[in-house]
Parts: C-alpha cells; sequence; structure tokens
C-alpha cells in the first residue's frame, strides 16, 4: 500500500513481492493492474525484467537507481521497478516520505517543450519560429508519437479519474493534459488538437493528398450520423467506467497503436481507418470519432 501513488502510463500496478527465508528477493509477479492491458502484459512477459530482482536483498533493491524499461511499456515497467525500490526503502528505513517525491526524468522535460513550442506556435506569431513550424511539428510526430508515445487518450483520462491524477511520477504529461485541456477553456482554441497531437499533424498532411473539390461531401442523413458519433463514444466510455466493466478503452482509439509493440487488432484497424477517412474528410477522426 505504501506504494499506491506510483502510476505506470494510465493507473497503479499491484505487484507481488515475494522473499525467501534469507530476506532475498524469489520472485514478482503483477496481480492486478489499472495501467494499459497490452503494457502490463508486455512487461509480465518481458523475464529478463521480472527476474531481474530475484536473489537481492531489501539493502539491495533500496539501493536501485539506473532501471532499464520494456520497450514499448516503458511507463508501465519504470512504475514497477520504482514501487519495488521503493516498498525496499520503506523497509529498510522506514521512511514514508519516500511516497511524496516528486520524480522529474528528461522524459518530463520532453514533453513540457513540445507542450511549451505547440503554445508558441498558436499563440506567437513570430516569424523566424512560424518558419519553422512544418519541422516542429515533424518532431511532434516523431518523438511524441513514434518514441515516447504520450498521446492523451480516453483509457488515460479515465484511469486518471478513478486513481487520481500522477503529478509526482509524471508531471510531464500531467503538464501535457493541462494545457490540452485549460488553454481551450480559457482561449476557446484546441492547441492540442491542431498543434500538438501527433496523429493530428498526420492526418492535416494526408488531407492534402486529395484536392478539396474532388472530396466526397455527405449528405445530410451521413452528416447527422457522424455528428451523433462523439456523444455515443463518451456515453460508451462513460458507462465502462461507471459500470467497471472489463474493457480496454484503448481498443476504440487510434492512439495506442503508435507504441508500434504489443498493439491490439481493433486499436490498429481504427489508426488505419481514421487515416484513409483523413484524405477524405479533413480531420475526419477529430472531428467525428473523439
Amino acid at each position: 500500500p505504501h506504494s499506491r501513488g506510483v502510476h505506470g502510463y494510465s493507473g497503479p500496478s499491484d505487484v507481488l513481492m515475494v522473499l525467501d527465508a534469507k530476506s532475498k528477493l524469489a520472485g514478482l509477479k503483477i496481480r492486478h493492474s489499472y495501467d494499459t492491458p497490452s503494457h502490463v502484459e508486455d512487461v509480465a512477459k518481458d523475464y529478463l525484467f521480472m527476474e531481474r530482482w530475484n536473489g537481492k536483498t531489501w539493502d539491495e533493491l533500496a539501493s536501485q537507481e539506473k532501471i532499464h524499461g520494456v520497450s514499448g511499456a516503458t511507463r508501465t515497467s519504470e512504475a514497477v521497478a520504482k514501487s519495488v525500490i521503493l516498498r525496499s526503502q520503506i523497509a529498510t528505513t522506514a521512511n514514508l516520505e519516500a511516497n511524496r517525491t516528486i520524480t522529474f526524468r528528461w522524459q518530463d522535460a520532453a514533453l513540457i517543450l513540445i507542450t511549451s513550442l505547440g503554445l508558441a506556435l498558436a499563440f506567437w506569431k513570430n516569424a523566424e519560429l512560424q518558419k519553422r513550424k512544418t519541422w516542429i511539428h515533424i518532431l511532434m510526430v516523431v518523438y511524441l508519437g513514434l518514441i515516447s508515445g504520450d498521446l492523451l487518450a480516453q483509457s488515460l483520462l479515465t484511469s486518471w479519474s478513478t486513481h487520481g491524477v500522477p503529478w509526482r511520477t509524471l508531471p510531464g504529461l500531467v503538464f501535457l493534459a493541462a494545457a490540452a485541456f485549460l488553454v481551450p477553456w480559457a482561449k476557446g482554441h484546441p492547441t492540442y488538437c491542431t498543434h500538438i497531437c501527433s496523429h493530428g499533424h498526420i492526418q492535416r498532411w494526408l488531407m492534402k493528398l486529395i484536392p478539396a473539390k474532388r472530396r466526397p461531401r455527405p449528405d445530410s442523413d451521413a452528416k447527422w450520423s457522424l455528428d451523433t458519433l462523439p456523444g455515443i463514444l463518451l456515453c460508451f466510455v462513460i458507462l465502462v467506467v461507471f459500470l467497471k466493466l472489463p474493457l480496454d478503452l484503448a481498443g476504440i482509439e487510434p492512439f495506442d497503436a503508435w507504441s508500434l509493440k504489443g498493439v491490439g487488432i481493433a486499436t490498429v484497424t481504427i489508426a488505419i481507418v481514421s487515416l484513409i477517412f483523413a484524405t477524405l474528410v479533413p480531420m475526419g477522426y477529430c472531428r467525428f470519432g473523439s
């Protein structure tokens, strides 16, 4: 319970530590997790990560510093590692304050920089900055989408609403989410969607493939159906959360596909369809699917 405040990408994990008679770790097991299921599965099946702790005493576990996470599930695996280290530190020093420290890494600095660049592009009409807009957008696609995979999603936000906002362990991601919500509320400008989100940038580039005059125009019935889709999806998400249905919300969004590892078929399908749809309807997924 002392490690309950340690969150992975979208929630905490219940990790069981088993020690032998000599107080050496015999093994770890993830009993339950509120983190993204595909990421948790990747970590649990990575025996090099799960067994790297075996044979270590409380003191040795407590002194661990550099942890190499599991590729494609970095934040989930780092949260498991931090939980083990924190619990070991508490066992050896009874330092309950350790759970209240703020973890700030280079990834957090990168997210804050990316967010700040997006805000600058949206509100600072500096000529030199605007000239480099395309290169900055490419940087966002490469880092935010392909390297870190820290795209905001319903699965992430619903988990935060249930288990708390992990501002101590993921300050960069919390800063990104705060900007995504507070800036439109204060300025009426969807900065995250238009200037930061990797999936949004790709859609914006794809919509230029077909000239506007050649794009099909949906009739009134089709447009009505598309307009009601976001509300239906939101109601579905609310039902899943309140009824605690065993469904992975990442499967109704394309964002998990950016991790390129351990991705479900539903997520990949939605990602591909949404990008094809963007060539016919500008920013189609952002307008009608999210």
